[in-house]
């Protein structure tokens, strides 16, 4: 079954197409690498379908609901939900409320979250979450004070902590130890045995071709190519993209 269905979307940034008539689908309950050199558009693409940015064109499909003119917060509640390239949490509150505004999402109102009725539970939730990650032990420190890659650790269980059903990765192993890299690893492939769909844009490639189902390649803002990791690793058209023609 399709759960994702992004038709012909389109960017442009003065007179460059950041993004040109784009189109792919994504499987319910898969995990799926969406890759190309850099410039491709691939974040531009995330924000397209997050509707961080307008698209100029094109439509976008979740569970065969057309999504158009819906704001960030109403794709979270739909289930659809996301990191960033550069991280974005909130420095100045703990890692344990950085969490309760992520599980809040799934409430009619966000300040719910801080409300004495549900403080065990979500309290209850945030350890059980941060415990998948080893970081359960940093819950009432200020998120600043978290290295790099437990601010990574914290922004992806952020994420999952929406309860989204679509859950899209931007360059979730960049920066990180090879240990955290396995933490990674593990939660992805975790996600999926839960039944959740992951998107995700990595430059580690033997980290995305281990971990991926189909990978999609994208070259100057438009779709290369979607298949398997083994068979897009020997695409010509995609080793030309990355290496130039020989």
């Amino acid at each position: 079954m399709i759960q994702l269905e992004v038709k012909n979307i389109s960017k442009k940034f003065g007179g460059l197409h950041a993004v040109e008539d784009f189109s792919f689908d994504i499987a319910e309950n898969s995990i799926t690498g969406l890759i190309g050199p850099n410039g491709a558009g691939k974040t531009t693409a995330f924000n397209l379908i997050t509707h961080f940015l307008p698209r100029d064109e094109g439509n976008i499909f979740f569970k065969n609901e057309n999504l158009k003119n819906k704001s960030p917060f109403a794709l979270v509640q739909r289930g659809i939900a996301r990191t960033f390239q550069q991280i974005r949490i909130f420095p100045e509150l703990t890692v344990r409320e950085n969490l309760l505004l992520a599980l809040s999402s799934q409430y009619d109102s966000w300040w719910k979250s801080f409300l004495k009725k549900d403080e065990k539970e979500e309290n209850s939730a945030a350890f059980q979450l941060l415990s998948e990650v080893k970081l359960e032990k940093y819950i009432d420190e200020k998120a600043k004070n978290l290295s790099y890659g437990q601010s990574k650790l914290l922004e992806i269980i952020r994420t999952i902590a929406t309860g989204a059903d679509l859950l899209l990765f931007d360059e979730p192993a960049a920066g990180v130890n090879p240990t955290m890299l396995m933490t990674v690893k593990k939660l992805i492939r975790e996600l999926k045995k839960k039944g959740k769909t992951i998107l995700v844009i990595e430059h580690n490639m033997p980290f995305l071709m281990e971990i991926s189902e189909e990978i999609i390649v994208m070259e100057n803002g438009k779709f290369l190519c979607q298949d398997t990791p083994e068979k897009v690793q020997k695409d010509i058209r995609v080793l030309e993209a990355y290496l130039g023609k020989s």
